[in-house]
């Protein structure tokens, strides 16, 4: 009969070990996770800011060459990359 008490403390020893593996383990995803979010959120902010300035030249590029010969090359390669940045944001910032 000295065999069974001895058994569940084993069983509770072992209960606390994995226990306390899987908090570890969890703080571990947890810290990993929280650090991903921030970058996440840094990278959206960065986009944003790049496609502001895309929006800014623009909008500046449109209104001062009204007067001059317009550059078709310049206005196609800021009209393809605000809709690149376009794009990306709807796909992975306001989804």
């Amino acid at each position: 009969m000295s065999e069974i008490p001895n058994n569940n403390i084993l069983n509770e020893q072992h209960y606390i070990e994995l226990s306390n593996q899987l908090k570890e383990k969890y703080e571990i995803y947890e810290k990993e996770n929280n650090n991903l979010k921030s970058e996440m959120f840094d990278m959206k902010k960065d986009i944003m800011t790049i496609y502001g300035l895309i929006r800014t030249i623009d909008n500046f590029y449109s209104n001062y060459i009204i007067n001059e010969d317009p550059d078709d090359k310049m206005q196609f390669l800021i009209d393809t990359t605000r809709t690149l940045l376009s794009g990306i944001i709807e796909a992975n910032i306001l989804s």
